[in-house]
């Protein structure tokens, strides 16, 4: 693990490989996973927030919180819990972690391209 940095932006590397038992190549593949199937959550989220539809919201947020605590994700993570806490109490004023979401999710995307670089052995 000593070749990677503890960190990206938006990334806790050294959380997540030990979470992973130090599988670099798992977590790689995780990180690949969440590219293919969740980049557009965030959008989705403010989507079904501005429609009222509080079950989707609920739906989507609990996706993205549970794939980004799986990848240590932190800030969209912790955003996502946020949320959720908000939404579970029907507390429908989620504008600032709605707010927040899209350069979270920039600043993970960039740096999951960078963690896709890191040597693997």
């Amino acid at each position: 693990m000593s070749d990677w940095p503890d960190t990206l932006p938006g990334l806790d590397l050294n959380k997540a490989l030990n979470q992973l038992g130090g599988k670099k190549t798992l977590y790689l593949r995780l990180l690949g996973m969440f590219n293919d199937g969740h980049t557009d959550d965030v959008n989705r989220l403010i989507a079904a927030a501005d429609a009222q539809d509080w079950v989707q919201v609920h739906e989507i947020n609990h996706a993205l919180k549970g794939v980004t605590g799986n990848i240590a994700a932190s800030e969209l993570y912790q955003l996502s819990c946020n949320l959720d806490i908000k939404v579970k109490s029907d507390n429908h004023e989620l504008q600032a972690e709605l707010n927040a979401m899209p350069a979270a999710m920039d600043t993970l995307l960039a740096s999951i391209e960078i963690a896709k670089q890191l040597p693997v052995e």
